[in-house]
């Protein structure tokens, strides 16, 4: 089985956004978010949450729990992970960036470093 890490960036994204997909096998699932920022930077309820999603071609797929993002509103990192998981093709979806879970309006979240291991 190969693993294969995102490493990537994320640049103005609003909740409902995904990751790419990848195989990164069985072991526990881990992001970091590095120099993050959101686009309301100050507010007192800073968050992101993010959730794991395994996806299946034959069953529906599998929600893993939210976790909260909450380090790295100025400009630091914050960590999140998954312990138990099992599966392939393991994506992210943000759900919520300080509050607002509106996909066509409100705050807007970049990081210049995303790793998913």
């Amino acid at each position: 089985m190969s693993i294969q890490a995102i490493d990537s960036y994320l640049s103005g994204v609003r909740p409902g956004f995904q990751s790419s997909k990848t195989d990164i096998g069985s072991a526990p699932t881990i992001i970091d978010f590095y120099n993050c920022k959101t686009s309301d930077h100050g507010l007192v309820d800073e968050s992101t949450k993010v959730q794991l999603i395994n996806y299946n071609y034959t069953t529906p797929n599998e929600y893993w729990e939210e976790k909260t993002f909450t380090a790295c509103f100025d400009g630091g990192q914050s960590h999140g992970e998954w312990a138990g998981r099992k599966g392939d093709d393991l994506f992210f979806q943000i759900k919520a960036v300080n509050g607002t879970t509106s996909s066509g309006s409100g705050p807007t979240l970049s990081a210049t470093r995303v790793h998913m291991w």
